[in-house]
């Protein structure tokens, strides 16, 4: 478990705002995983309301769950965009029968 480095208190969840179905935006809690080289990694969506703004904008958007701030002090930010591929196999059982 991590601890907000503004506040101290530790962190189950880290809060990140992100677009509602309804186009209202609110703040949710997020899971995120911690590596070496003191990196965490929150995975989230492209309905984050971070997404495409600024490095600066996008601190406004994660925030620590008991004070409201980024809870890093370094305040860089990398966003990757993943790609998922879903290939189908055949289906060997149809094959059998023909």
């Amino acid at each position: 478990m991590m601890k907000c480095e503004k506040c101290g208190k530790e962190m189950y969840m880290i809060n990140v705002n992100s677009f509602c179905r309804d186009g209202s935006d609110c703040f949710s809690p997020h899971a995120y995983e911690q590596f070496d080289n003191d990196v965490v990694v929150i995975d989230t969506t492209q309905n984050w309301t971070g997404y495409e703004l600024s490095e600066k904008e996008m601190l406004e958007t994660i925030t620590c769950p008991h004070c409201g701030k980024f809870p890093f002090v370094n305040k860089e930010i990398q966003v990757y965009d993943i790609v998922r591929v879903v290939c189908f196999k055949e289906n060997t059982e149809v094959n059998n029968y023909e």
